[in-house]
């Protein structure tokens, strides 16, 4: 099992690295100058326009810029965003290291919170619907429903029922509130649920076939263990491989959610970076969106091979 957690280490390492380098090659590809596109209305000063672009490395040649930012980023050095006043100081912009302190927080909760709403009830509700046909079809029907749904109609439909006009619970994350949370986390887990659901139940349906379990069926053992501790955890490895590919679909739901209930979280400052188009700010933004959803794979896969020992052995191969 060492072995094969050092092997994916290495690779979630290449693969970081890739990422960050697709990252900026995309990012600073992009056509337009971004210091003059603080001055919409008139041309910079010289001096002003020769000091940002000297500051954020834009004289540079593309490779140069590569070196001093992926050296900045392996130090933690995110670098700065571009300033408010573009007339201003020219190292007045925001550190990006600053804002994600402030925003990852709040957005950490809301994707874990989601992360384990959809597992938790996924997975028993696809437990519970194996064997028992009427709650098989309520599961099957209840999951399709939202598979079916996207992100944005959810978030508003809970915002408008549950927040508005039942007044349960806030229809805002301003406050701060623990409680402003549920409805974001609800939301932003509702399609992935029904995703879970339906994944277990089929697993457990092909894995109570397989013949290591009709022998323990044959023993004599209850259908209870024989579903929790012979089928269950084989059945497993597929909900944890879902669950770490879908975590970029999330981080993307997790976006339109914080933007429907004015959570000030990582997604409001990706929307403000692209909309101010603030290219230094948008690079840091998403090289730390993408350090996200790759170590998140690779711990699934070694939650993964730890559930099902075939897939350490055979990669050891």
């Amino acid at each position: 099992m060492i072995d094969f957690v050092a092997r994916r280490a290495v690779q979630m390492v290449l693969s970081l690295w890739a990422a960050l380098t697709l990252v900026f090659v995309t990012i600073t590809v992009l056509p337009g100058d971004p210091v003059r596109g603080l001055f919409p209305d008139r041309p910079p000063p010289p001096e002003l326009y020769a000091a940002l672009t000297a500051q954020y490395h834009l004289d540079e040649p593309l490779p140069t810029q590569y070196v001093l930012w992926l050296g900045d980023v392996l130090t933690g050095d995110l670098g700065r965003g571009f300033p408010v006043d573009a007339r201003g100081d020219p190292g007045g912009g925001p550190l990006v290291m600053d804002l994600v302190a402030a925003t990852l927080p709040v957005s950490a909760v809301i994707l874990v919170g989601a992360l384990l709403v959809q597992t938790l009830v996924g997975v028993v509700a696809g437990v519970l619907s194996v064997g028992r046909p009427r709650a098989g079809a309520g599961v099957y029907a209840t999951a399709l429903l939202l598979v079916g749904t996207p992100v944005i109609v959810a978030a508003a439909a809970l915002r408008l029922v549950v927040g508005w006009q039942w007044e349960w619970l806030p229809m805002t994350g301003a406050s701060g509130e623990p409680d402003t949370y549920v409805l974001p986390v609800l939301a932003l887990a509702a399609l992935s649920t029904g995703y879970v659901a339906l994944i277990t139940r089929a697993e457990l349906v092909e894995t109570l076939r397989a013949p290591y379990v009709q022998a323990a069926r044959g023993r004599g053992l209850r259908d209870r263990r024989v579903v929790a501790v012979h089928a269950l955890r084989p059945s497993l490895t597929s909900v944890v491989t879902f669950l770490a590919a879908n975590v970029g679909q999330l981080v993307v739901g997790l976006t339109v959610v914080e933007g429907i209930f004015g959570m000030p979280g990582l997604g409001g400052a990706l929307i403000g970076a692209i909309a101010d188009r603030d290219r230094a700010l948008l690079l840091g933004l998403v090289a730390v969106v993408m350090a996200v959803v790759i170590v998140a794979n690779a711990v699934a896969d070694v939650l993964v091979a730890a559930l099902d020992p075939r897939i350490r052995l055979t990669a050891a191969r």
